[in-house]
């Protein structure tokens, strides 16, 4: 884990790094979107993107409430700046190997015929799955206490670690993830979406 969270650092402040230096003022947020790559569990990934005041503005027609328009990520730009994980990952994949998550790609396929295989790749999955939101989570943590945000945009903004879906878990993870009161807006919000 430890060198996959050092690679995943590294990728997500080149990224931020890599942002073009002209549309950092219009910039108010950073998305870590989470999903499993394919729907396979065994391959969690995390794409870093932001969103642009002008680009949220011009969405307001679109969606229900300018809350909508601002915080839900389907009327985000999704302008992907980095991706971590992924079944081309080679660090995450030498992590879940040495895990104890840890099921081959035969016991998957098992697991289709079998209710009770299928039930135990599912709890190992899931606990995979909540280690790499953690080291997400960490990461994020880490490039505001290091001042990369701050450095790249004269501020903190907030970055919010999501799924499709908004629910209590992505709230729980931007929460932890931010500095206090940097995501407040986003969490006052988070019921109306």
């Amino acid at each position: 884990m430890k060198r996959f969270k050092e690679a995943t650092y590294k990728m997500l402040e080149a990224g931020i790094r890599s942002i073009p230096d002209n549309e950092v003022p219009d910039i108010y947020a950073l998305s870590c979107w989470y999903l499993a790559q394919d729907d396979e569990a065994r391959y969690p990934m995390v794409i870093l993107s932001y969103n642009t005041n002008s680009h949220f503005i011009s969405q307001i027609p679109a969606a229900s409430s300018e809350a909508e328009a601002k915080w839900n990520y389907a009327f985000w730009l999704q302008n992907d700046v980095a991706a971590i994980g992924g079944e081309d990952d080679d660090q995450l994949a030498a992590w879940f190997a040495s895990s104890p998550h840890y099921y081959s790609e035969e016991q998957n396929l098992d697991a289709e015929e079998d209710d009770e295989l299928f039930e135990q790749l599912l709890q190992k999955a899931n606990a995979f799955n909540d280690e790499f939101i953690e080291v997400i989570i960490e990461c994020v943590s880490e490039l505001f206490s290091n001042g990369v945000i701050n450095e790249k945009f004269g501020k903190h903004i907030p970055v919010l670690i999501h799924e499709l879906e908004y629910y209590d878990k992505p709230l729980e993870w931007t929460t932890r993830a931010n500095p206090e009161g940097v995501a407040e807006e986003f969490i006052q919000s988070f019921g109306k979406l």
